[in-house]
């Protein structure tokens, strides 16, 4: 099966379900696409790189101030150093910027998962 992973905005992107039919493009299809990355290029506003390295820096300290709070409620809650160790906290990420389609300035939808 093809790899469909690729590269939109500065972030890699794979598909998250499998694709219905793993066929080569056909040559319509091909000059579809070849449309739209024409117009997706005079047209829609890409993050910089320096942009998304900004986002990147930011999401990982987000993930590391959300991880910091899970700790302190668990050792709020008295619970012993391996549970507080392993409490965990997770942060995704969703909506346009999850998709790579996000413009410039535009907020990052994150989600905040704990114990």
């Amino acid at each position: 099966m093809d790899d469909l992973t690729t590269t939109v905005g500065g972030r890699t992107v794979t598909p998250a379900l499998p694709i219905v039919d793993g066929s080569s493009s056909t040559a319509p299809e091909l000059r579809f696409q070849s449309t739209l990355d024409k117009y997706i290029a005079k047209n829609v506003a890409l993050e910089s790189d320096e942009g998304i390295r900004t986002r990147e820096r930011v999401l990982v300290k987000m993930g590391n101030l959300h991880r910091e709070w899970v700790r302190s409620v668990a050792t709020k809650r008295g619970l012993n150093a391996d549970a507080v160790d392993s409490a965990g906290g997770e942060l995704f990420t969703s909506g346009s910027y999850r998709l790579g389609v996000h413009e410039p300035g535009a907020d990052i939808d994150t989600i905040a998962v704990a114990p």
